[in-house]
């Protein structure tokens, strides 16, 4: 080959050898350009869950949500969302009455004891879990899915309200439960208005079993539902003991005007009560104001629309448009 020749092909292949290195530095640019726009989309769509147990890191909004406690099931509900799965205790039938209409889910067991195994073959994207109930086991519930600790077994009706705001940041429903809340804040000012021509307010709302008889107080759900509408919860109480047991002498202390007990137990401690002269003196028995209520919407339930439930009930139990169970 000349000379001419050779030094002409080597510049026709450095020529080539430069456009090359060229196409892939602008390809290796397009291709970071790229990731680094998705990782800020990425970034962009992140939430930061604060709750009971510090805070939780969500990539997106949950679409798949395991509810290991009834209210949070009620809160996604009420937001449009079913629960992919729930700690149902084994009762489909609750669920239903908690919907208002029968609901596709998967049972996740117990809610003292949620079944680990079932909770991740729901492959959900975020587990609500409760304070009381499963802090124990946060742990393992973040080896399955990032987990929110919320306070529904021995929260307040204020609790509650705070947790449906957390629970619909999680799921990117912000702006549904903000006018959630602006229909119930009427709603429970309709009842409050219903509950204001009672001439007598003081009650006391209590679980009775076979065993034993627990008062739900000022700081339990139920007793701080009545009591945001207008009535006088007579059992006081705080967050470390809602529920505290309650003799049969301690309600004739108390003498209420009006009692409710939510019980489905057919052995109910206040069937043996009954029996007794002490019962049968009491305001509310000589007055025909006590009143059976449904423990699954009372002391359950938890969520933002058995507030509503529970207030709407006692106003009508006590005005007599409804009987008692």
């Amino acid at each position: 080959m000349k000379m001419h020749q050779w030094i002409k092909s080597l510049l026709v292949a450095g020529t080539c050898t430069a456009i090359l290195a060229g196409c892939g530095n602008a390809a290796q640019s397009t291709e970071t350009s790229s990731n680094s726009g998705s990782s800020a989309a990425s970034a962009a769509s992140a939430i930061t869950i604060k709750h009971d147990m510090g805070q939780t890191e969500l990539k997106a909004p949950a679409k798949n949500v395991v509810a290991l406690e009834w209210s949070f099931a009620d809160d996604l509900l009420a937001l449009g969302m079913t629960p992919v799965g729930i700690a149902d205790d084994n009762k489909p039938e609750a669920m239903n009455k908690l919907a208002g209409k029968s609901i596709e889910y998967m049972p996740m067991g117990e809610r003292e004891t949620p079944d680990l195994e079932k909770i991740a073959g729901a492959a959900p994207d975020l587990i609500i879990a409760d304070t009381d109930r499963h802090s124990k086991i946060k742990q393992q519930l973040d080896q399955i899915a990032p987990t929110i600790v919320l306070n529904s077994r021995k929260g307040s009706y204020k609790d509650s309200l705070k947790d449906f705001e957390v629970i619909a940041k999680a799921v990117g429903k912000e702006d549904e439960a903000k006018q959630r809340l602006q229909q119930h804040d009427q709603i429970m000012a309709d009842l409050k208005k219903q509950a204001d021509t009672l001439k007598e307010k003081r009650v006391l709302i209590g679980v009775a079993r076979k065993d034993g008889f627990n008062a739900h107080t000022t700081a339990s759900y139920a007793g701080a539902v009545l009591q945001d509408l207008g009535f006088e919860n007579v059992v006081k109480g705080t967050s470390a003991d809602p529920y505290p047991d309650t003799n049969l002498e301690t309600i004739t202390s108390l003498d209420p005007d009006i009692l409710f007990i939510a019980t489905d137990d057919s052995e109910a401690i206040t069937n043996e009560w009954k029996k007794l002269p002490v019962w049968n003196n009491l305001k509310a028995v000589k007055n025909n104001q006590v009143y059976l209520v449904d423990r699954d919407i009372w002391t359950r339930f938890r969520g933002i629309t058995p507030a509503e439930k529970i207030g709407q009930n006692a106003i009508d139990l006590v005005t007599g448009k409804v009987q008692s169970k």
